[in-house]
């Protein structure tokens, strides 16, 4: 076997590893986007089943492309670069269409906001991921409080000893859509019975900022997975053409002193 086809052939398989190694990274890039989602948008869950289908596809090309450079077979390799190269045309008008489309991005995620009626009767998913996000951001509803209508959740409630309470914090009367009903010979209600605080700053411009850095994160994984893709098919070429160049009935070897040895293979003459 002549030094540059081993040379080549193991350059073809660390490339193919690396492939593999991006292709589970988006794949569980999607499982847990799509485990985390919180935002009802289609895009989000169209770029959730691209992650998750672009991953798969990658890591089954790249076992093919180490099969065939480890084998030294033609019809995997060059089955491999037929597809491979497939997958990177797809992947870049993809990405380039998902670059254009960021300065957009920020106008349908608030469009998708504003079409929510209200957050209490979201799906428990999406209402535990908000929950979260307001405890952690200390925030409340995407837009204020009245996206939870009459149900506002304690995650949006304000801690009695919480710093900056006049600044960060409204208050908001109890039972905000309808009035407040006592008995007339009753003791007058007081502030606290009448009230409670909630966190004045909203999340949508959070929730908008985490999916847009969810976005980067992707096109910054595409793109990376798209060089080494070329690189690969460059390899793998270039390894096609050595097998498909070797002279028929001889193989190549190196001798302790670095000499290269002709041997003769009748097995393999035609």
């Amino acid at each position: 076997m002549a030094k540059g086809s081993t040379y080549m052939r193991g350059l073809c398989i660390v490339l193919n590893v690396l492939l593999a190694i991006f292709g589970v990274i988006l794949l569980l890039f999607g499982i847990v986007a799509n485990s985390v989602k919180t935002a009802s948008l289609e895009e989000w869950t169209q770029g959730v089943i691209l992650s998750v289908g672009f991953g798969l596809a990658t890591i089954l090309l790249s076992i093919l492309g180490m099969y065939g450079a480890y084998k030294e077979q033609v019809l995997p390799l060059l089955l491999y670069s037929v597809f491979m190269a497939i997958e990177f045309t797809v992947l870049i008008v993809l990405a380039i269409i998902a670059t254009l489309a960021q300065p957009q991005l920020k106008r349908e995620i608030e469009q998708s906001f504003s079409r929510m009626t209200s957050l209490y009767y979201t799906d428990q998913v999406f209402q535990r991921e908000i929950n979260k996000l307001q405890q952690k951001a200390q925030c409340c509803g995407l837009n204020d409080y009245t996206d939870w209508e009459n149900e506002v959740p304690h995650s949006c409630f304000c801690p009695p000893a919480y710093q900056d309470r006049e600044d960060k914090c409204i208050s908001v009367p109890k039972y905000h859509n309808t009035e407040w009903i006592r008995n007339a010979h009753s003791e007058p209600a007081s502030p606290e019975d009448r009230e409670y605080s909630v966190y004045k700053m909203s999340c949508g411009p959070i929730l908008t900022e985490y999916v847009k850095n969810c976005l980067r994160i992707l096109l910054g994984i595409l793109f990376t997975l798209a060089t080494i893709e070329v690189a690969a098919v460059i390899a793998v070429l270039l390894l096609w053409y050595k097998i498909h160049t070797r002279t028929p009935g001889t193989d190549f070897s190196r001798d302790n002193n670095s000499r290269t040895k002709y041997e003769l293979q009748p097995d393999k003459m035609p």
